[in-house]
């Protein structure tokens, strides 16, 4: 009885990497990856030509390429390498000096909760009565935009919940970590003392 052909998701399984690993290995002729027989538009392979191709060419030791960076992660899909930071920051409307000690614990309690249900973590908090600021691990899949969203929202409301109205100005601030951003958020802070027509 023949080889059954394996699809390029047989294929990575039988070879131990991913599929995606399987189409870029196919793409490049120079490696001496297998020809596939295409079944409609599916390539396929025989198990005794990935055999040959695998003796030939041995998996990569794990780890064999960079160590990983104390504290980098990966992506839940283990596909995609990240160690993106961002700082964030939130001015309270109008610059108000209105953020009590325990409205800046409020905070930074909801904040890190919600960080950590977008598998985000919030490394460093600080708070003043009129604007909080924090640096942010986060994860490829989240656009610093959202991060900076979900934060002011759960926040907002859990200090609504605790009885005060309006909290934050409408704009806040990110920018990654890369960057410095000291003076640009304290002028942020700064303009969100100015009333602006609407």
């Amino acid at each position: 009885m023949p080889e059954a052909r394996l699809t390029p998701t047989q294929a990575a399984d039988h070879l131990g990497v991913s599929v995606q690993a399987v189409y870029v290995l196919n793409s490049r002729p120079q490696n001496g990856f297998p020809e596939p027989e295409r079944i409609g538009r599916t390539p396929t392979w025989l198990p005794s030509e990935l055999d040959t191709w695998r003796a030939e060419h041995p998996a990569k030791k794990p780890g064999s390429r960079s160590r990983r960076r104390a504290g980098a992660t990966r992506s839940r899909a283990d596909t995609s390498f990240h160690d993106l930071r961002a700082h964030v920051a939130f001015a309270t409307e109008r610059r108000r000096a209105l953020l009590t000690t325990e409205m800046l614990r409020l905070t930074e309690r909801t904040m890190r909760a919600a960080a950590q249900g977008a598998d985000a973590d919030i490394e460093d908090f600080a708070g003043m009565p009129d604007h909080v600021r924090a640096v942010v691990r986060y994860p490829a899949g989240l656009s610093a935009s959202d991060l900076a969203r979900k934060l002011k929202v759960a926040s907002e409301r859990a200090l609504r919940q605790s009885g005060t109205s309006q909290v934050w100005a409408r704009s806040y601030f990110v920018a990654s970590v890369g960057s410095d951003p000291s003076g640009r958020i304290d002028e942020y802070v700064q303009e969100q003392e100015q009333v602006v027509n609407s």
